[in-house]
């Protein structure tokens, strides 16, 4: 989870919940000891967000890495003075890949 998150749910539970190296779920269930059912909920639903943001996230990287290999090369055609593109097939087919995906 990002620091915004955290400052969701901070703002939905009414006082600051600041994750830190070491914390316990025990940690946590004190610190929302006074509203446990509110927070729950603004836990599970940002908690959820941040999860398919994640997701998302790590999608688009995977993505952008993989066109970086895409090389689209000019070859002369006949004696024309013009040239066709090589490669297109091949990202053609990664893009089909990627609209799949989204």
């Amino acid at each position: 989870m990002k620091e915004r998150h955290w400052e969701a749910i901070s703002e939905k539970c009414g006082f600051k919940v600041e994750p830190y190296e070491g914390i316990t779920f025990q940690n946590f269930m004190e610190m929302f000891d006074k509203d446990l059912e509110k927070c729950t909920e603004a836990c599970v639903d940002i908690g959820e967000k941040a999860g398919k943001e994640f997701q998302i996230e790590t999608s688009l990287e995977k993505m952008q890495s993989d066109w970086k290999s895409v090389d689209f090369r000019l070859k002369p055609f006949k004696n024309t003075g013009t040239s066709s593109v090589l490669g297109f097939d091949d990202a053609m087919a990664l893009l089909d890949e990627h609209l799949v995906i989204t």
